[in-house]
């Protein structure tokens, strides 16, 4: 973008954007860091649930077949009753954490950053106009 920096007409004025600016572009840069963090967090976390996931589908699948085949009052059957109980609590659990940690909340992050990282480059684009007309004056 063009910027209109005719109109400043004191270096006084450039160095007091220069320094909005370069407090604003910290904050951001912090934020970069921060994002690219969480996505890469995330990103391992959502494909680490997702198998997780997987072996727990077929875990309670198994334990759903085989209860029904086990005589009722058995060591065996109860045992497997926890198991099944615990399987599927273990999977709603996932589940949610999916949301937070999931493919919906990575591609939120990524877009974050690059939200983020084109207000830098606008950011960056501005100092230079500004430090362009500082020189000039």
């Amino acid at each position: 973008m063009a910027y209109s920096v005719n109109v400043l007409t004191t270096v006084a004025d450039c160095d007091k954007l220069l320094a909005d600016s370069e407090s604003e572009l910290k904050a951001l840069r912090h934020r970069s860091t921060n994002l690219d963090y969480a996505r890469d967090s995330t990103s391992e976390a959502a494909t680490e649930t997702q198998a997780t996931l997987t072996s727990l589908d077929a875990e309670i699948q198994n334990l759903t077949t085989l209860i029904p085949t086990l005589a009722e009052g058995t060591k065996s059957r109860k045992s497997s009753e926890v198991d099944l109980r615990t399987a599927i609590y273990r999977r709603a659990k996932l589940t949610d954490k999916q949301e937070a940690r999931g493919p919906v909340a990575l591609l939120t992050r990524e877009r974050d950053l690059a939200e983020t990282e084109a207000q830098i480059a606008e950011i960056t684009a501005f100092v230079a106009a500004i430090n362009a007309r500082k020189a000039a004056l």
